[in-house]
């Protein structure tokens, strides 16, 4: 396959490119249109004058934030990708009502690789509908983004070679077996501030957070000025929530009539968030380990699908960030309000992210040098700022999610991590363990022999128990003398023999000037139906029985 893609100015300059590239009328011919004009007469205009010229090919298009060519940024203007394909067939349609059967009808066949979704960025459930694509064809990678109007917020257009809609979608499909085609994402937003649960929800539609109403919540944090821009002057501010193993950050679009909030993409009650910050320090500086990752894929075009909020923080700087892209194969693509990322079995629609597919019909990597180009500067006050803000940030969440005595993770970590494993175990039918440990004894430790002495034995507990356990397991001081334990993949078994190392490890430690220290563990495992409460009560009442029964053993609940 081959991309050739161009700024559109006038019809001779266009044909005369096409010409010039030999870019045939062969139906195997992808041609994307991204318009920095929502003029309905202007876009339907030229996708039919494109049509006309290239009679076979598939015309899909869509209004921008901004478009992406060649590693640069442009703004308000129009960008033509005509993408050629050798032995892939190319199907598109445009879809006024979301069916994800249809659609799958319409353009499906057995070889089918990739699908490109366009949506309008305000009016349907784009999201719910890519969903339920992905619930049916799993094996398909889907791509794609949700239409913008240049931060108006008011009308946004997908569209075809006849008709255009502010309510619906447009699909390509990519066929073949020899199509080879990989994805990725990148974000690089650092949370920042306590987290905050969803209380109050519905889609897209966000109410309260903690039980507050969202637009106070904006308000407190972010201030006045903000709130008198909205939604502009909050785009560099995302919720940050995660899905799986992906952290996706939520813009707003805009204030409803209630004084909720319409974000570009779902939540779910009981959703933990935070708010969050471009840091200038990360983001755009990490290009050659980018480019590293990315150089090992078959690349010979690559379409690329970035937040509008991404661009109003970064401005040129990210034009860093598609350099590294650019390095790697001829980059095309837009300013989104929400892009559509498909990982293993995660398909979520994402927002301040820049995601990018990369296409090749042959398996062949070709050897890529990272193009050096002056980077962009950037304002000196607000990188330092926001270096000063990630640096309190994470000293500040270790003091919140931390015990100060042992470095372990507090009560209240805990009760978030149990919480989100517990989900997680529902959702995907996982196992886990969970260890309730008490030092036995431990008030006459410290009137016998100090609370100096006490630390201590916490402390070597501490560094015991994290020594023991594996790295993906989790360990909190409960409070006193307890510890809590959470055994990730565990059967009873294997909470049997790590309660049995632990006991050994105990036995061969000095705790001088204390002679003899043992601990009594509560033993459990997660159950379909358990409450995090049901859960520790079980460990809870096992551990009572084992101080019950003589202490320095462990019962199972």
């Amino acid at each position: 396959m081959k991309s050739f893609n161009t700024q559109y100015k006038d019809r001779d300059s266009l044909e005369k490119f096409i010409t010039q590239n030999r870019i045939d009328k062969s139906a195997n011919t992808l041609v994307q249109i991204f318009s920095g004009s929502a003029n309905k007469s202007k876009i339907i205009a030229l996708s039919s004058m494109v049509k006309k010229i290239l009679p076979d090919a598939s015309v899909m298009g869509t209004t921008t934030c901004g478009e992406i060519l060649g590693g640069k940024i442009y703004d308000k203007s129009t960008v033509i990708s005509f993408s050629v394909f050798d032995k892939t067939v190319v199907k598109s349609n445009l879809y006024t009502t979301l069916n994800a059967k249809k659609v799958l009808k319409d353009l499906i066949q057995e070889n089918t690789k990739v699908l490109i979704v366009f949506s309008d960025g305000l009016k349907s459930k784009a999201e719910k509908f890519v969903k339920e694509l992905h619930s049916l064809k799993p094996d398909i990678l889907i791509v794609g983004g949700r239409a913008g109007d240049n931060y108006k917020f008011k009308k946004t257009y997908v569209f075809d070679e006849t008709v255009y809609t502010e309510s619906g979608c447009i699909v390509a499909s990519l066929s073949s077996d020899s199509l080879y085609s990989n994805n990725d994402y990148i974000l690089d937003w650092t949370p920042i501030g306590t987290d905050m649960v969803v209380t109050k929800v519905k889609d897209n539609v966000l109410y309260e957070l903690d039980g507050v109403p969202i637009f106070e919540v904006y308000k407190k944090y972010l201030g006045d000025d903000v709130i008198e821009n909205f939604p502009q002057a909050s785009l560099e501010f995302p919720l940050i929530v995660k899905k799986g193993n992906i952290f996706i950050a939520r813009d707003p679009l805009l204030k409803t009539e209630d004084n909720a909030l319409m974000f570009a993409g779902n939540f779910e009650k009981g959703d933990r968030v935070r708010f969050s910050f471009g840091n200038i320090d990360d983001i755009g500086s990490l290009s050659e380990e980018y480019f590293d990752k990315f150089k090992k894929f078959p690349a010979e075009s690559i379409f690329v699908y970035s937040c509008a909020a991404r661009k109003a923080l970064m401005q040129e700087k990210l034009e860093d960030e598609m350099n590294v892209l650019e390095s790697l194969a001829p980059t095309v693509g837009f300013f989104t309000y929400g892009e559509y990322f498909h990982a293993a079995n995660v398909m979520e629609l994402l927002n301040v992210t820049t995601t990018f597919v990369m296409l090749s019909e042959s398996s062949n990597v070709v050897k890529r040098v990272l193009k050096r180009v002056k980077s962009k500067e950037t304002d000196a006050v607000k990188r330092v700022l926001t270096h000063l803000i990630k640096v309190t940030t994470k000293e500040l969440e270790h003091i919140s999610t931390h015990d100060v005595l042992t470095s372990l993770y507090n009560r209240a970590e805990y009760i978030k991590r149990v919480g989100l494993k517990i989900k997680s175990a529902s959702r995907y039918k996982e196992y886990f363990g969970l260890i309730l440990a008490d030092i036995d004894h431990f008030k006459l430790i410290n009137d016998n022999y100090g609370h100096i002495a006490g630390d201590k034995v916490l402390q070597k507990f501490a560094k015991i128990f994290t020594e023991s356990v594996r790295e993906d397991d989790f360990i909190a001081r409960w409070g006193g003398e307890e510890f809590i334990i959470i055994v990730n993949y565990a059967t009873i078994d294997d909470l049997e023999k790590l309660v049995k190392k632990l006991q050994r490890r105990i036995e061969k430690v000095s705790f001088s000037p204390v002679p003899r220290v043992t601990a009594s563990f509560g033993l459990t495992v997660f159950s379909k139906g358990d409450s995090d409460e049901i859960l520790f009560k079980r460990a809870d009442n096992a551990l009572y029985t084992a101080k019950q029964n003589g202490r320095n053993t462990y019962v199972i609940g």
